[in-house]
């Protein structure tokens, strides 16, 4: 059995301290109340029950708004693959025609992925008004930097011996790239793109609580009226349609990558 030496319970002993101070202090600030939470777990049950009994009736309603959930996810999603592919080569060090435009892409790419999906739809909110065109413009700006984030990654771990190769044709830039490159990426971009897609069915859902359209909109509304039966109902054809998507995304990169 290994012994602590007094040094070591030190510095459990400081950090254990240290831990549980900020602990204290970030349960002050955020007014974090023990006693509150107790007393709402009633609550909890009686929501829980609530959405146990979902309102069937309601559904029609709900499957309107879910068909515009995802036409947002497919037009969210396909803007931004179109642009992200292109753009995926300039924030790439193997393709991007010099290093200033390497930096600058790099830049702006880590600039989109620094906004949250949900700001972002705020801000398309305010300047387009409520409807689906802030959640296609949110989408869009959301999955571009995920797909060229992920693609440009893959670009500067291609094989160079490929690019060699067509190289030593005499190949220009466009043409390594298009021999040379595409091919070797292009699996796992289709990859990408189906992946986004999933996601942004999820993502546009929760946009729609600021008024970027789809199925959130309904969704807010109800639970702000506290129509747990509908919001059960919104919860469950939310969740089968999830599902469903998640599995035939699956089935389809199986197929073609």
């Amino acid at each position: 059995m290994r012994v602590l030496t007094f040094k070591t319970k030190l510095k459990i002993f400081l950090i254990s301290f240290i831990f549980f101070t900020f602990l204290i202090i970030s349960a002050l600030v955020v007014e974090f109340n023990i006693i509150d939470l107790i007393i709402g777990i009633p609550r909890i049950f009686g929501f829980i029950s609530a959405l146990l009994k979902p309102n069937f009736s309601y559904f029609l309603i709900i499957l309107e708004k879910l068909l515009e959930t995802i036409q947002i996810s497919i037009v969210g999603t396909s803007i931004a693959t179109i642009i992200a592919f292109p753009f995926s080569f300039l924030a790439s060090h193997i393709t991007s025609p010099n290093k200033l435009i390497y930096y600058i892409s790099k830049i702006f790419m880590n600039f989109v992925r620094t906004i949250p999906d949900i700001v972002l739809a705020s801000i398309f909110v305010a300047i387009f008004g409520i409807g689906a065109l802030p959640g296609v413009l949110a989408i869009s700006l959301f999955s571009f930097g995920i797909i060229t984030k992920l693609l440009s990654e893959d670009i500067d771990a291609i094989d160079k011996n490929q690019l060699e190769g067509v190289s030593s044709t005499g190949a220009n830039r466009i043409q390594i790239i298009y021999f040379g490159v595409i091919p070797q990426i292009l699996p796992n971009f289709i990859s990408y793109a189906l992946y986004t897609f999933e996601v942004n069915v999820r993502v546009s859902v929760v946009l729609g609580l600021v008024g970027a359209g789809g199925i959130g909109q309904i969704l807010i509304e109800n639970i702000r009226l506290m129509n747990y039966e509908n919001v059960s109902m919104i919860v469950f054809i939310t969740f089968l349609s999830v599902l469903i998507i998640d599995y035939v995304s699956e089935k389809i990169r199986e197929r073609l990558v």
